[in-house]
């Protein structure tokens, strides 16, 4: 087995600069794999995606960016009718704030409360997500500090923050700070938890490249039931961090090698790929969050989104992301898909359907085996969500 990796949405470490994020706007990050199981499969779909960009770009590589556009409509339309399908991919979808959130609640409540409450701990990062950034930008600008003092100063601010959408009634969060300081043990979260993250460059921290490798490799070889360490991995050049993950994943025998994208075709596939889902999940999130879900300026982007969402396969989509989010997805590839009634996008129909899939969301959710998952790459998870 082949995967042909590369990614989307500003990579690299996630930290505060100047009292804000540093992401800017790029709230998601995508990192989508053409999975090949043998050579004469590899073969067909080069041939395939060769023959497209013959047609389409024959002076070179067409980026994902330039194919999700009006200007392109025929060309995106022919690669999602006939490049895409839901045998030979795969994507892991973060976002970035909801990443930090996890981080946060992992690091005061630790693994035993998401394994044994995982839709309460879901549902409260997935709320805890959607407050304002400096929430966060303080929390990584304090784990840069491992001292007793820095661990205080977190828990004096998360106490005295004036939260939005996570109730202060309830809050497990606010329940585990008093808990541990009526105990006296806040000095436990320096060495434990609260470290300037934890990888073998101590420059780096919050590296949202390695959980998202680490998660797709893990998620490939699980429903595939391929051991990951015999799967060829080739990623796009990624500046600064290619190193890091090479040494990361040498830890489990898994070996990763880097390569141009202009010298390989799929790895151009896989950066369609990522490419362009990076810009539905943001198109979807900003759509809703901007009521302009039913506006007639959105719907092309919306139907194309819906069309891509069908032919992955939402199951190949390995959702880091609020609940929200997850179901705002499901409904955009329900509503917009060109068999859906247009009379029909309102929230009067919206509304059940969103109720729907954040119901669904949480059984899949309360499904989750995290014990299977930390059997294959404990210590990558305790690196990328267990520390800051």
């Amino acid at each position: 087995m082949r995967l042909f990796l590369d990614e989307a949405g500003n990579t690299g470490s996630i930290i505060d600069k100047n009292g804000k994020l540093n992401y800017g706007t790029q709230r998601h990050f995508c990192l989508a794999s053409v999975v090949v199981n043998d050579a004469q499969e590899e073969q067909l779909i080069r041939q395939k995606y060769a023959a497209f960009k013959e047609h389409f770009s024959p002076h070179g590589e067409l980026k994902g960016n330039s194919l999700f556009t009006r200007e392109c409509n025929d060309a995106l339309i022919y690669f999602l009718e006939n490049i895409l399908d839901s045998s030979h991919f795969s994507i892991c979808l973060y976002d970035k704030k909801f990443y930090l959130a996890s981080l946060l609640l992992f690091s005061i409540l630790g693994e035993r409360a998401r394994e044994e409450c995982p839709v309460e701990y879901y549902a409260l990062v997935s709320d805890l997500s959607q407050e304002p950034d400096d929430l966060f930008a303080t929390f990584c600008q304090l784990t840069k500090r491992a001292t007793i003092e820095s661990v205080h100063e977190l828990f004096e601010f998360l106490k005295k923050y004036p939260y939005r959408h996570v109730s202060p009634y309830g809050n497990g969060l606010l329940w585990a700070i008093s808990k541990i300081q009526e105990m006296e043990i806040e000095e436990t979260f320096v060495n434990d938890f609260l470290q300037f993250g934890c990888y073998s460059n101590r420059k780096f921290a919050n590296l949202i490249n390695l959980n998202a490798l680490s998660e797709l490799i893990e998620v490939i070889s699980l429903e595939r039931e391929y051991d990951a360490r015999k799967i060829d991995i080739i990623h796009d050049n990624i500046s600064g961090i290619g190193e890091l993950l090479k040494q990361e994943l040498e830890q489990f025998e898994i070996a990763i090698q880097f390569t141009d994208s202009k010298s390989d075709e799929l790895i151009q596939l896989a950066d369609n790929v990522a490419s362009i889902f990076c810009k539905i999940i943001n198109t979807i999130v900003r759509c809703w969050d901007t009521k302009m879900e039913w506006a007639p300026e959105n719907e092309w982007i919306l139907e194309k989104a819906a069309l891509f969402l069908q032919k992955i396969g939402t199951q190949n989509i390995k959702f880091t992301v609020p609940i929200q989010s997850w179901a705002l997805a499901f409904c955009a590839m329900e509503m917009f898909d060109p068999k859906y009634p247009k009379e029909r996008r309102k929230n009067l129909f919206f509304n059940p359907k969103y109720k729907y899939w954040n119901q669904a969301v949480i059984q899949n959710i309360e499904q989750l085996d995290f014990s299977k998952h930390a059997e294959c790459f404990e210590k990558l998870y305790s690196c990328g969500e267990g520390k800051g």
